[in-house]
């Protein structure tokens, strides 16, 4: 099998990730860390960024979704609040009641 060209950019970017340790490849197992304290303080730091904005963004979600809901809420409150007003409004007087007399007579 020939050798893979090494002038390739791509295999030169394999390789780079490969002996900095974050690439196990050819059956090597989980117990090969990355060699560099650095390397291993940049992906800890990534996982944990990570997790830091997932949970950020779960309780930003959530306070929007709650927000929502109450604006919701008012609304429809509102809505079935002034249908109920429409309909208590002012009666009409009586038309059993008898005319004024004429003062033209």
């Amino acid at each position: 099998m020939p050798e893979p060209d090494k002038n390739n950019q791509w295999n030169r970017l394999v390789d780079a990730a490969r002996e900095a340790g974050a690439t196990t490849e050819n059956g090597e197992g989980p117990e090969d860390h990355a060699p560099s304290t650095f390397v291993s303080g940049v992906i800890t730091m990534r996982q944990g960024l990570w997790k830091f904005a997932r949970t950020v963004l779960w309780r930003r979600w959530s306070l929007i979704v709650a927000l929502m809901a109450i604006a919701l809420y008012l609304v429809f409150y509102t809505t079935m609040n002034s249908n109920s007003r429409d309909q208590k409004a002012a009666p009409e007087p009586s038309r059993t009641l008898p005319l004024p007399p004429d003062s033209a007579q």
